[in-house]
């Protein structure tokens, strides 16, 4: 007769809502992660509900205007790209982003960088984590790169279009920067607490530096539309749309033939 050892028990179910919550969105996230994926989610629904409550304040033209805005944003985010060596992608409407914070401020450029994060996590991602997580971060980017530029174009005034609006232009491409920056810092930081890790510098310019001087070209690009817009009016700006979609497009099919490329190197390296 043989005996056999004790039975292992499975684990217990967990109980409390909360807990039940963390095991089925973040079973792979300790404290720290949770906590901070908690926070960025708050804050960042917050800051779309304030944004929210400005458009409602708005004429109908500022509101449809925005609205449009956030439309064209959000169908550029129905095809991200992904950043190589990286589970992050972005997508290529931020010149309409930046458009908006030039025509209507930093609520308004929220609203969009947030939906086209929703829209591109969504296609990008089956994890809820990110798809809830990404808007939050876009929108918290956003509001602080945003209100640094308002409030730079603020103090400036007039003068910021000063020599054919070079200076919008610098001051554009340092936002974007900034906004980059903000974002690529706060989607990382997930990543580095699930290993309990400390953020490096390598996590901004050595995945993202390429999408850096991407979205330095679309601000660059946005103040050049905000300039037909102040020169010709909106039915000017409205026909070159299609032009920048185009341009957009063929942005996107360059950076997917370079995921492309990434990942055949990838399996020739493997098959090695």
């Amino acid at each position: 007769m043989s005996s056999s050892g004790p039975e292992t028990l499975p684990a217990p179910a967990p109980t409390l809502w909360w807990a039940r919550v963390h095991a089925a969105l973040m079973p792979d996230y300790n404290r720290q992660a949770a906590a901070y994926w908690w926070l960025m989610v708050a804050a960042g629904v917050g800051a779309c509900i304030h944004a929210l409550g400005w458009l409602t304040q708005q004429t109908p033209s500022v509101a449809a205007q925005v609205l449009v805005g956030m439309a064209i944003a959000m169908g550029a985010g129905i095809f991200p790209v992904r950043v190589p060596h990286s589970t992050h992608s972005f997508a290529a409407g931020e010149t309409f982003i930046f458009l908006l914070l030039l025509m209507h401020g930093p609520q308004a450029a929220l609203l969009a960088a947030a939906g086209e994060a929703a829209v591109g996590s969504y296609r990008t991602s089956k994890r809820w984590t990110s798809r809830l997580a990404s808007p939050a971060m876009a929108a918290l980017a956003m509001w602080a790169a945003g209100t640094v530029f308002a409030a730079g174009e603020q103090a400036l005034g007039p003068q910021r279009l000063d020599h054919g609006g070079g200076l919008l232009v610098v001051m554009a491409m340092l936002f974007a920067l900034g906004y980059f920056f903000c974002n690529t810092l706060l989607v990382t930081a997930v990543a580095r607490l699930k290993r309990r890790q400390w953020w490096r510098a390598s996590d901004l310019l050595g995945v993202f530096g390429w999408v850096g001087i991407a979205y330095a070209g679309s601000g660059a690009m946005a103040v050049l539309l905000y300039l037909t817009y102040l020169q010709s009016g909106l039915g000017v700006l409205a026909a070159t749309v299609p032009l920048l979609a185009m341009l957009l497009a063929t942005l996107h099919y360059f950076f997917r033939q370079q995921e492309v490329a990434d990942a055949v190197r990838r399996s020739s390296a493997e098959a090695a």
